[in-house]
């Protein structure tokens, strides 16, 4: 069995993708260097700083893998999938607290639907609630817990795949307070 890697006060949130084009979407929104088998970084945010592990592409049957892997060795208390879908607007479904409050309290500060600034200069982008579909991801999290026991918090984030990334960068300080 693999060593919990230690960090600051935990790894908070754990992203999952499928292809290639998706993770290094996410890689270039956060920052984090690519070239190791989980890619980890951080956020700092108000009131600390966020850790974020996230897999390598997991191909369309392995998100259950994945997220296994992601969960035994890292132990985030909270999962995101970042997907590309290519839909104009991102859509972002969740499941469970944390996530549930950090979004309500996102959408009360930016406004239901809330526009983004896209990355890198990028044109900004509308992002709104949808429903908690997660395929993969849901099923996964359903049962899943902590090492400590507490139910894992799960996000789904689809739309143009820079902007979903973008869209959890800006959800992120939100939902750090409540880990």
């Amino acid at each position: 069995m693999r060593r919990r890697a230690a960090v600051g006060d935990g790894w908070h949130v754990g992203i999952v993708t499928v292809d290639a084009a998706e993770t290094r979407a996410v890689l270039d929104v956060f920052g984090i260097a690519g070239g190791r088998r989980f890619h980890t970084g951080r956020m700092a945010v108000p009131g600390g700083v966020t850790y974020l592990v996230a897999t390598p592409p997991a191909g369309p049957d392995g998100i259950g893998a994945a997220l296994a892997d992601l969960c035994a060795r890292y132990d985030p208390p909270v999962v995101v999938r970042v997907a590309g879908d290519g839909s104009p607007d991102v859509v972002v479904g969740c499941g469970r607290e944390p996530v549930e409050g950090a979004l309500a309290s996102f959408f009360a500060a930016a406004g239901e639907p809330a526009t983004l600034p896209g990355f890198g200069g990028a044109a900004p982008f509308r992002v709104r609630r949808g429903p908690a579909e997660g395929g993969a991801v849901s099923r996964f999290c359903a049962h899943a817990t902590t090492r400590t026991g507490k139910p894992l918090a799960w996000a789904v984030i689809r739309g143009v795949t820079v902007d979903a990334a973008q869209a959890l960068r800006y959800l992120v300080p939100y939902l750090r307070p409540r880990l």
